[in-house]
């Protein structure tokens, strides 16, 4: 793996040069992760400058990571990204809603209309798909929405705001738990409920597209795993 190029800031901190865009922690983030792409010139730099600030700030964190670093990284003067975005806060607060949405595009179209009974195992295929298939975007989207890193950068309105996203996708997983382990359950459905959320994202981390299992087989394998931790027999692959 080539070393990504390094420079100094003003006070002396080494960050990753300008023209290492698009990338988390040496890897490129898959562009082809959007689920719905513009068709509008402007619009797909939209969705490239959101996917670069994603990228870079996950990577080289908020405070060092300019307007002009991500206009560099996308290939315009940093006057002309104010034209898209008022402020580097109103970018960050937009590629957080940006890489939520795509995920729960991904993960949630449709899901109401499919049979109760399997809507969860449903929703765990597309989530566990998500993560193993664009495993360096959601690495970042991850990185964005911790509770930590809200706390230092984002106002207490938007803290409020991506928090009540994810509690609703969190309680909308946990309301199907509660039909397969009822309230009566020795164990929290809660509690159930953040143990198979918990394996289903760590799989972005620790999944190696090279390795023994294919992303079919592992896929599958965590299927049966939120089958277990479910004390059910339902799932079949």
């Amino acid at each position: 793996m080539s070393r990504t190029p390094m420079k100094r800031t003003r006070t002396g901190a080494r960050v990753p040069a300008d023209e290492a865009a698009l990338s988390y922690v040496d890897q490129a983030v898959d562009e082809g992760a959007i689920v719905e792409r513009p068709d509008t010139a402007a619009g797909r730099m939209r969705i490239r400058i959101l996917l670069t600030a994603i990228g870079l700030v996950a990577e080289r964190g908020y405070e060092t990571c300019s307007m002009r670093t991500i206009a560099s990284a996308v290939g315009l003067r940093a006057p002309t990204l104010y034209n898209y975005y008022p402020s580097k806060e109103a970018l960050l607060v937009e590629a957080i809603d940006f890489g939520i949405d795509n995920f729960f595009s991904y993960v949630l179209k449709d899901i109401d209309q499919k049979d109760r009974s399997g809507r969860l195992f449903e929703i765990a295929r597309r989530h566990i798909d998500y993560k193993l298939r664009h495993q360096v975007i959601a690495r970042a989207n991850d990185r964005l929405i911790d509770p930590q890193f809200a706390k230092l950068f984002l106002s207490e309105k938007d803290r409020k705001h991506f928090a009540k996203r994810l509690d609703n996708y969190r309680y909308k997983i946990h309301d199907l738990v509660k039909d397969f382990v009822g309230d009566k359950s020795p164990v929290d459905p809660m509690f159930v409920t953040l143990s198979i959320m918990n394996q289903w994202d760590r799989a972005a981390y620790w999944y190696n597209p090279g390795g023994k299992h294919t992303h079919a087989e592992t896929l599958d394998q965590l299927l049966m795993l939120t089958a277990r931790l479910l004390a059910t027999g339902k799932f079949k692959g």
